[in-house]
């Protein structure tokens, strides 16, 4: 959950964040990749459509105002401006500063600021977060029984957080470096609320701090709307107190991304992933099903538990220069061990569709609406899902 937080309040990395796989929960944020631009269409086009409507209006600058609404923080607006920095080589990614703001209907809002930075030819990726959030959302336990009843009790987290990681080209198209991650954050019920025997009270006020270890394949031919290549991931967290974390924990990850070109200019992009969390990991650091990525429609964190899986798959038809209409469908569980795998299957299926603000950088606008065992759930951002 407190990834997806800090995604919110780095939203403005939200640009970033489809290069870095954005998923579920706060120490995994991924990396960018390489860029073939001028592949996705056979037509000439190039920078935001803004210039239709100020001539002068920089190629490389993004504003994007994101309505959104779901069932857990009512109707949202994110305020994002992006700037790419000027680059020496085309083939190589562009670097990013961005900032956001957000708030919503229920009260939750968000600050944040960031950048990703890809350096010396490609060999050196750098990214950096800061935010400061409110969030105000449902607890609804542990585990699927948890899910499958609906009870939930109303809390409030709030944070201030700081990421950064540096990764290395160390063979050919693979990366490896280390990430440091701080912060603390408070958790408390919301209003006056009895608790619910069968959950857990969630209140507790701790601080964070984190060691990651990332490795990365990425050959794709573009960050924010590959057609090509494939981008596969593993990921270690640790959390430890000599990093002034309030609790020892680990978290590990592994996820896959393919995109394979179709026709002239759409994409089928498969993606699987696994995820586990040790016991002594706080609640909003377990694997959490639902979000933008693993998997669209389901509320985020109602089925919550240390071990997660999630399979799906994406048809990306470019309807024209400016539009990309989307179908995707899927499938996970979470479980207390692996062992526990295949006997509560979570499905989901959805459309969508994109609208490009940057032509040049081919950084879209979408809208997804998607099915899940228990209802449906809408949603607004910047990016591709993966």
């Amino acid at each position: 959950m407190l990834r997806s937080i800090v995604l919110c309040c780095a939203s403005m990395v939200m640009l970033c964040a489809p290069a870095l796989g954005a998923e579920g929960d706060i120490a995994e944020v991924p990396l960018p990749a390489g860029q073939a631009v001028d592949q996705v269409s056979t037509a000439k086009v190039s920078g935001n459509p803004a210039q239709s409507i100020f001539s002068r209006w920089p190629d490389d600058l993004i504003l994007a105002p994101v309505p959104g609404y779901s069932s857990e923080l009512g109707w949202t607006l994110a305020l994002g401006a992006g700037y790419f920095l000027p680059r020496k080589q085309k083939e190589n990614p562009a670097s990013l500063v961005g900032v956001m703001a957000m708030g919503s209907e229920n009260d939750s809002h968000a600050l944040g600021a960031g950048g990703s930075f890809h350096l010396l030819n490609d060999r050196l990726r750098l990214v950096l977060m800061l935010g400061d959030l409110k969030f105000n959302y449902r607890f609804w336990g542990i585990g699927n029984d948890a899910g499958e009843s609906g009870r939930h009790l109303n809390i409030s987290q709030t944070g201030q957080m700081f990421y950064s990681m540096a990764m290395w080209e160390w063979f050919d198209s693979v990366y490896a470096g280390v990430g440091l991650l701080g912060g603390k954050s408070e958790v408390t019920l919301r209003g006056v609320q009895e608790l619910i025997p069968q959950l857990p009270d969630p209140s507790l006020d701790i601080n964070l701090g984190a060691l990651e270890l990332p490795l990365q394949h990425d050959d794709r031919d573009d960050v924010h709307f590959p057609r090509k290549g494939v981008l596969a991931e593993a990921n270690a967290y640790l959390y430890r107190d000599w990093l002034s974390s309030d609790f020892n924990a680990d978290i590990f990850k592994l996820d896959g991304n393919v995109y394979l070109p179709i026709g002239a200019a759409d994409v089928l992009a498969l993606r699987a992933m696994y995820r586990s969390a040790s016991d002594d990991a706080p609640f909003f650091l377990l694997s959490s099903f639902g979000g933008k990525t693993d998997l669209r429609g389901y509320d985020t964190g109602r089925y919550r538990d240390t071990d997660m899986y999630a399979v799906q798959g994406e048809y990306r038809w470019r309807a024209s220069d400016s539009w990309v209409l989307t179908g995707f469908a899927g499938v996970g569980e979470v479980a207390s061990s692996p062992k526990k795998f295949f006997s509560n299957f979570l499905p989901a299926a959805g459309v969508g569709a994109r609208y490009m603000l940057s032509r040049k950088h081919q950084v879209s606008l979408s809208a997804d609406w998607a099915v899940g065992k228990n209802g449906s759930e809408f949603y607004f951002g910047v990016g591709e899902a993966f």
